[in-house]
């Protein structure tokens, strides 16, 4: 995708996210606070890399968001 937003599937929550957006997300039954670093669109839909934690990174899917 060549801009910086996404549309996430009709299941999902029918916002935008972008670059850089505060969000909680659910990891091995875990809440952490996130943020955005990348949008990213494959065939299996919508993939979010983001930063949580102590320097820690993870590449989520989109029902992983637990609010933004």
């Amino acid at each position: 995708m060549a801009g910086r937003h996404a549309r996430l599937p009709a299941h999902a929550q029918q916002t935008r996210v972008q670059v850089g957006d505060r969000i909680q997300i659910s990891l091995n039954s875990q809440i952490f606070d996130a943020v955005i670093r990348a949008v990213l669109e494959h065939t299996e839909g919508v993939r979010l890399q983001v930063d949580f934690g102590n320097e820690q990174t993870a590449l989520i899917y989109d029902w992983q968001v637990v609010k933004e």
